[in-house]
This record gives structure tokens, C-alpha cells and sequence, in this order.
């Protein structure tokens, strides 16, 4: 994937919708500088940013941690049912403040429709000074399972692009992108 450098990071150098992603994520630095610097819960930031993000993807659905898919992926009598992913995980209590399940931080989608042309965007986002920390019951740091569920949600469930987003404070500490390299429409 061939990167370009904007003011947050490389970016993918084809991606149509980049200049909208930078001018959204320094507009979401500027204007909730003190979410990021006051060390609030990953779960504020993530709920904050795709409230910017929702404003600039018009045409799109933006959620937080979505758990649901359509049933075409599975072999399951009901109309939709919880994302499934062939990623192995710990148990994570409700009460995590480390972001540790499996269900995406921020997604850009057409809900209740599944495939690489509704499943735009998916986005994990990270404290730094959680980044580098190990799972629970894992040699795994918080990064590497997010960027691994990243792959998983691009491979398994045709997201077009992952983008993994890490911030120390209000600067960015690691951006990089995930793509379906067989699908990507980018």
C-alpha cells in the first residue's frame, strides 16, 4: 500500500476520502483537546470522535462498539446476530477501561448490510499509555490485538479500510492502515 505524509501521518495515497479523515481528526484535536489530555475513559474519546466522524461521512452510519452483523456470514436462524470473528480473546468484565472486547471501537457502515461496499470503515482507537500494556491472560500488548482484530475485521467481515489511531494526549502516537487487499475499493 503506497502512503502519503499529511499533517496526522501517512495515509494510503489512494484512498478518496484521506483529505476528509485528516481534516476530521485535527478537527476533533482542536476541539476536544481536553477529553485527550485530561486522561478520560478510551470509550469518551471513541463516542466524541465519531461524532465528528458522523459529520463528515454523511451517507453513512458511524457506531461505537456495533455487535451485530447480517446472518449471511453465519449459519444461524435469525436475522442478525453478534459479530463473530475467528479471534481468540480473554474474557473482558463490562467494567474494562483498557478496551479489551472484540467488537470495533468506531465503525462507518450501512447497518444491516454486510459486504466490502456497506462496510466502509473500522476504527480502534488507543490511549498511548495503554498501548504498550499486555493482555490479561495474554504476552499480547493492547496495540497488537487491536491491530490484529483489525486484520480480522478487514479479512473475515470485508471492511474496506482499518485504521488503527493512537494518541498520547492530544498528539497522534501511531496511525496505520489495515486494508482488504482483495476487495478495497478505496
Amino acid at each position: 500500500m503506497e502512503l502519503r505524509e499529511t499533517e496526522i501521518g501517512k495515509i494510503p495515497t489512494r484512498w478518496k476520502d484521506g483529505e476528509l479523515f485528516v481534516k476530521t481528526i485535527l478537527k476533533f484535536i482542536v476541539q476536544e483537546k481536553f477529553i485527550l489530555e485530561k486522561n478520560l475513559n478510551e470509550r469518551t474519546i471513541t463516542h466524541k470522535l465519531a461524532e465528528h466522524i458522523k459529520d463528515a461521512f454523511t451517507g453513512y452510519d458511524v457506531d461505537c462498539e456495533y455487535n451485530k452483523m447480517g446472518k449471511e456470514n453465519v449459519d444461524i436462524d435469525e436475522e442478525y446476530v453478534s459479530k463473530r470473528l475467528n479471534l481468540e480473546v480473554e474474557n473482558t468484565p463490562s467494567n474494562s477501561v483498557d478496551g479489551s472486547t472484540v467488537f470495533p471501537d468506531i465503525i462507518v457502515h450501512h447497518r444491516g448490510l454486510d459486504g466490502h461496499e456497506n462496510n466502509y470503515l473500522i476504527i480502534e482507537v488507543k490511549k498511548k499509555i495503554f498501548a504498550d500494556k499486555k493482555r490479561p491472560k495474554s504476552n499480547e500488548t493492547h496495540r497488537d490485538f487491536d491491530k490484529r482484530k483489525l486484520s480480522a475485521y478487514t479479512n473475515e467481515l470485508k471492511y474496506q479500510l482499518g485504521i488503527y489511531l493512537e494518541f498520547n494526549g492530544s498528539e497522534i502516537s501511531e496511525l496505520s492502515f489495515i486494508i482488504d487487499l482483495n476487495e478495497a475499493v478505496i
